[in-house]
C-alpha cells in the first residue's frame, strides 16, 4: 500500500506543471489577444491622429510658401514642400513593436494635383465697376470732385488770335488742390538790350564815355537806356507744392501762333502725380480780371477736364480653372480624411461629408461702420490663385515625396485703384461637389457676416455658389465698393520616392 501510495504521489506532482505551464501559455494568449483586440487599435489610431495633424502642418507651411511667392511677385521662382504620405516609420509603433503581429498595420496615402472633380472647379467674377481701359475713358469738365486718380489733366488756353501775340496780351488759368496750385500762362518773350544815345553839351561824362569837346569847353556823352524787343508769345507752367514753388515759368510751347494750346498736368515732367489726393476737389480759375482789358481779352478762354483711363461697364472675369492640391489619407484605425490646398485656403473634407476651412481663402470683406463717416465703403480683397490646368499628376504609398511649385504668372485685374470703383459686385464659384458647394456658401455667408457687410446675398443655383454685394447704397447712385483683386497662377509637380507616380 505504502508503494502505491508514493507512486501515485509522484503522478501528481508531474501532472501539476503542465497545466501550470498550460495556463502561462493561455494567459500569454489572452494578453497578446487583449493587445492585438484593443492596444493596437489605439496605438495605430495615435499614430493616424499624429500624421494628420503633420499633414495639416504640411498643408499650411505649403500655403505660407505659396502666398510668399505671391506677395513678393517672384514670378519665375520655384519653392519645394515635403509631405509624409504614411505612418511607416514615422511615429512610435507601440512598446512591442520589435514584434511585427503587435505592431499596427502602417497607413498610406495619395497626394494628388488638379485631381479633385471630374470637371474643374471655377471662379468667376460679375460687377458693375469702373475698369481700366485703353480706347474708353470717362471723362469730367473742371472744377471736379475726383474719387480715383486721373490720367489727365487737361487745361486748354483757346481763342487765341494773331492780335493776342503782342507785348501787352496776357492771360493765364490758375488750376489747385489740396496742397498744390499750377497756373497755365500765356505769356509774352522780350530780348532786353542796351539802347545808347549822344547827349551833348554836358560838363562831363561818366569814364569812359567822352565823344567829343568843343571850342567852349563842352562835352558829348555817349549814354544807355535799358530798352526791350518782344519776340513772341510762349504757353509757360508754373507749380507750387505746399507754398514752395517748384516750378517756375516752364516753357512748354514756344512761339506759339494762333489757336488753341492744351497741357497735361499728368505729365512727369510737372511733378503733381505724388501729391494729388482723392478723392479731392480741383477747382480752375482765371489769374487775373476777366475785366482788365489791358491784359485780358475777352474770347481768350481756359477750361480743362478730368480724364480716367476707365469707364464704367459692366465687367466680368471669365470662369478660371482652380484647381487643388491634395492628400487623401488612407487611414486603418482613424477617420479617413482629405486635406486640399485651392485659391490660397488650406480645406479639410471626411467621410462624414463636412468640408471645412483650416485656413481661409484668399477672398475678405471689410467694412468701415463708423457713424463719423459719410461714405461708407466695403472693401473687397480677392486674389485668383490658381493652378495651371495642364498641370496633373499622382503620386501614391507611405514614404515622404516632394513638391515643387512654380509662380508662373501674377496680373492684376483692371479694376481702378483708389477709393472706391463698383457698385456691385457678385462672386461665385462653380463645382460638381456638393459638399464645396456648401462650404463655399457658408464661407461667404460668414465673411460677409462678420465684416458687418450692409447688403449683401448667397445663393446656391445647380453647381455654382456665389456671393452678391451691393454695399451701402443699394440705388446704385455711386461707388461705395472698392475691388482689390489679383490673379496668380501656378505649375506644380510632384516627386515619390517608391510610391507611385502618374
Amino acid at each position: 500500500m505504502i508503494k502505491n501510495s508514493r507512486a501515485s504521489h509522484s503522478f501528481e506532482s508531474g501532472l501539476s506543471e503542465v497545466i501550470g505551464f498550460v495556463l502561462i501559455i493561455g494567459l500569454i494568449v489572452v494578453v497578446a489577444s487583449l493587445y492585438l483586440t484593443y492596444g493596437v487599435p489605439v496605438q495605430g489610431r495615435e499614430n493616424e491622429i499624429v500624421h494628420m495633424n503633420e499633414i495639416k502642418d504640411q498643408f499650411i507651411g505649403y500655403k505660407l510658401s505659396l502666398d510668399s511667392l505671391f506677395n513678393n511677385n517672384k514670378v519665375g521662382t520655384t519653392v519645394s514642400n515635403s509631405f509624409t504620405l504614411g505612418t511607416v516609420g514615422g511615429f512610435s509603433q507601440g512598446t512591442l513593436s520589435f514584434i511585427p503581429l503587435m505592431s499596427p498595420v502602417s497607413s498610406s496615402g495619395v497626394i494628388a494635383i488638379n485631381d479633385r472633380t471630374k470637371d474643374s472647379e471655377t471662379l468667376s467674377l460679375t460687377s458693375r465697376s469702373l475698369i481700366l481701359n485703353d480706347t474708353v475713358n470717362d471723362a469730367v469738365d473742371l472744377p471736379a470732385r475726383i474719387e480715383n486718380l486721373p490720367k489727365h489733366i487737361y487745361v486748354n488756353i483757346s481763342g487765341i488770335t494773331q492780335s493776342d501775340l503782342s507785348k501787352d496780351t496776357y492771360y493765364g488759368v490758375e488750376i489747385n488742390g489740396s496742397g498744390w496750385l499750377a497756373t497755365v500762362n500765356l505769356t509774352p518773350r522780350f530780348s532786353y538790350y542796351d539802347a545808347y544815345s549822344v547827349v551833348q553839351s554836358v560838363s562831363s561824362c561818366p569814364p569812359g564815355q567822352v565823344i567829343s569837346t568843343n571850342a567852349g569847353g563842352t562835352v558829348s556823352c555817349l549814354v544807355s537806356t535799358p530798352a526791350s524787343n518782344y519776340t513772341g508769345s510762349d504757353i509757360s507752367v508754373t507749380v507750387i507744392k505746399g507754398n514752395v514753388v517748384s516750378l517756375q515759368d516752364l516753357t512748354v510751347y514756344h512761339t506759339i501762333s494762333p489757336g488753341t494750346y492744351t497741357v497735361d498736368l499728368m505729365d512727369d515732367a510737372y511733378g503733381l502725380k505724388s501729391l494729388i489726393q482723392h478723392p479731392d476737389d480741383i477747382f480752375l480759375a482765371p489769374t487775373l480780371d476777366q475785366f482788365d482789358t489791358l491784359y485780358v481779352t475777352p474770347h481768350i478762354k481756359g477750361n480743362g477736364n478730368v480724364t480716367y483711363g476707365y469707364t464704367e461697364m459692366t465687367y466680368s472675369l471669365q470662369p478660371i480653372p482652380l484647381g487643388a492640391l491634395e492628400f487623401r489619407g488612407q487611414n486603418n484605425y482613424w477617420i479617413p480624411q482629405t486635406y486640399y490646398y485651392q485659391m490660397g485656403g488650406v480645406f479639410l473634407s471626411q467621410n462624414d461629408g463636412n468640408i471645412t476651412y483650416k485656413l481661409p481663402p484668399e477672398i475678405s470683406f471689410n467694412y468701415n461702420n463708423d457713424p463719423v463717416v459719410t461714405k461708407k465703403i466695403v472693401v473687397v480683397n480677392i486674389n485668383a490663385l490658381t493652378f495651371d490646368p495642364n498641370n496633373r499628376g499622382i503620386v501614391g504609398g507611405s514614404s515622404s515625396i516632394q513638391v515643387k511649385t512654380h509662380l508662373d504668372s501674377v496680373s492684376t485685374l483692371p479694376y481702378v485703384p483708389g477709393n472706391a470703383n463698383t457698385k456691385w459686385i457678385k462672386i461665385a464659384v462653380n463645382t460638381t461637389d456638393n459638399q464645396s458647394r456648401t462650404m463655399w456658401k457658408n464661407y461667404f455667408d460668414y465673411t460677409a457676416t462678420v465684416a458687418g457687410v450692409p447688403n449683401f446675398n448667397t445663393d446656391i443655383v445647380g453647381n455654382e455658389s456665389s456671393i452678391t454685394l451691393y454695399g451701402y447704397d443699394t440705388s446704385d447712385s455711386w461707388n461705395d465698393i472698392n475691388v482689390i483683386a489679383a490673379s496668380g497662377t501656378y505649375s506644380t509637380a510632384i516627386y515619390g520616392a517608391g510610391g507611385v507616380n502618374s
